[in-house]
């Protein structure tokens, strides 16, 4: 039995809303990790974080912070 024009986009769309979910949970799987990153941060006396850096003095915390930011501005 073939589905009418109808049925045939509610298909298409539920589709659509399904690939746009599992997208929206990859970005708040991986928005977890980067803010479980910082709350695993070292802090001072003062209680501010600690941001490490790599073994040329740069820290690139911030800027995936960034980069996840912009990939996921929709």
């Amino acid at each position: 039995m073939s589905l009418d024009p109808a049925q045939r986009h509610q298909i298409e769309q539920d589709e659509i809303t399904a690939a746009w979910e599992a997208e929206r949970l990859a970005a708040l799987d991986a928005a977890i990790a980067l803010l479980r990153e910082i709350a695993d941060l070292e802090t001072d006396d003062d209680g501010d974080a600690m941001l490490g850096a790599d073994e040329d003095g740069r820290n690139n915390l911030l800027q995936r912070i960034d980069e996840f930011l912009a990939d996921h501005d929709q």
